[in-house]
């Protein structure tokens, strides 16, 4: 769910201020309040859906619905759930024809959960994101303006760019190459932290993890945040304990997807929150897994109007409560659920120490990829295994393997490998994206 805000989203502070006014009153309403205000969100955006995009307007025409009278959240089931290869399929058909005018940009998910797919997310879905954002780490105290620092490697990417730390005054923000944490970069990472003041860190859990052993490794004790923000993977106990540790403070998780139908956010208790305003979350057929209660998640758009996705299958499961579980003592109406699951991604570990965290990243930066896998045979050896489609090409591939090759340093052999639809995909049918299959490698979750 991560987002690289660009300067002219902030063009349209009117908007921003009006939906944070509308965030904060709402995370202190009960549940049942705000399924009304999605309510009255989806009659809007799905009305609009019906009257003006060709899909919409032929699906509701086919089984005589009329979001004019929808009068529940619960009568949304009477829709078919939308997949990935629907939206492949029929995607421009689920354009808004006034996607351009809303200052719509083309999206394009990184594919771990299948290939990838693209949509359009407009100028108020963007104006979502960063007040969701904003909303969230306020819960540990942030404030606009506040120093922060990510960890990431894709912005230093897509510049040419192998350094460790960038400061970007404009954003208030220090982002450090996630590609070269390790416990020789430890000190001079720890300087850069030290030279700009963050006060909270952000990245992803395993990303996070792999600093704060780097930093423990080379006694590194003076690094505190006020709050760790980790998204875009499970977290585990051990990666928590370890950033909580390291940087004496708390670590607050959050889930989401680049399509932007449904978010669950933890607070300072340590709940996990359904973030109502942000989409509408279902949860279908709940299966006792051991002892575990497990849901399968499927997302509504509330704010996207260039190309609302309707109960879309996410692909995640949820871990509920056995029992209705007791308010939270944060106070907020949001409702909770137990856990997340999915998502766990095995970690590269390079010759010279190194873990690397987002190889998934790189296919969203070429043309011509379907799916993709990072198989690492040994601790020298890395396969990409690219499923192609009309657009790979031999200068693609070689891109592919420079952006690569810049990750892993050059003791590493990186080769691309063409490879089947049926080669990539696990038994369940998803996309492993990194698997660490020698057995001299490290993997990220134990």
């Amino acid at each position: 769910m991560a987002i690289d805000f660009r300067v002219r989203d902030f063009f349209h502070p009117g908007s921003i201020l009006h939906l944070h006014r509308q965030f904060e009153r709402n995370q202190w309403r009960s549940a049942e309040e705000n399924q009304s205000y999605q309510l009255e969100r989806l009659r809007r955006i799905l009305s609009r859906a019906g009257r003006e995009i060709p899909y919409y307007r032929s699906l509701f025409a086919e089984i005589e619905f009329d979001p004019e009278n929808l009068d529940s959240v619960g009568r949304l089931t009477t829709l078919p759930l939308l997949d990935r290869e629907t939206i492949r399929r029929c995607g421009e058909e689920m354009r808004s024809p006034r996607a351009k005018r809303l200052g719509s940009i083309a999206q394009r998910t990184s594919g771990t959960s299948g290939s990838p797919i693209e949509f359009l997310a407009d100028r108020h879905s963007q104006t979502l994101e960063f007040v969701y954002y904003w909303r969230h780490w306020s819960w540990a105290g942030y404030r606009l303006g506040d120093r922060f620092a990510e960890l990431g490697s894709q912005h230093f990417l897509r510049r040419g760019k192998d350094e460790i730390a960038e400061w970007q005054p404009h954003l208030r923000r220090l982002m450090l190459n996630s590609a070269r944490v390790s416990a020789a970069t430890a000190r001079e990472l720890a300087g850069a932290i030290r030279r700009r003041r963050p006060r909270f860190l952000k990245g992803m859990p395993s990303a996070v993890f792999f600093l704060a052993r780097a930093f423990e490794e080379e006694g590194i004790r003076d690094i505190r945040f006020r709050a760790v923000f980790t998204n875009g993977e499970v977290i585990t106990p051990q990666q928590r304990k370890a950033a909580e540790s390291v940087f004496g403070c708390p670590v607050l998780d959050s889930y989401g997807h680049m399509e932007r139908t449904a978010a669950i956010s933890q607070c300072m208790h340590g709940g996990y929150h359904v973030v109502q305003d942000y989409g509408l979350l279902e949860l279908l057929e709940p299966r006792t897994d051991g002892e575990t209660v497990v849901a399968r998640a499927v997302g509504t758009s509330l704010h996207n109007w260039a190309m609302p996705l309707v109960r879309y299958d996410i692909g995640d499961e949820i871990e509920l409560f056995p029992d209705p579980p007791p308010a939270c003592p944060c106070g907020r109406g949001f409702p909770l659920v137990k856990r997340i699951r999915g998502r766990s991604r095995d970690v590269i570990v390079t010759p010279d120490g190194r873990h690397l965290t987002s190889l998934f990243v790189l296919p969203e930066m070429v043309r011509g990829v379907l799916l993709s896998q990072f198989v690492q045979e040994s601790r020298e050896e890395l396969c990409i295994r690219v499923v192609p489609d009309r657009e790979w090409s031999p200068s693609e591939r070689d891109r592919l393997l420079g952006y690569a090759a810049r990750l892993v340093g050059p003791a590493m052999k990186v080769r691309v490998e063409v490879a089947e639809k049926e080669e990539v995909l696990d038994p369940s049918g998803k996309v492993r994206p990194v698997w660490a299959l020698g057995p001299d490698t490290e993997r990220c979750y134990p």
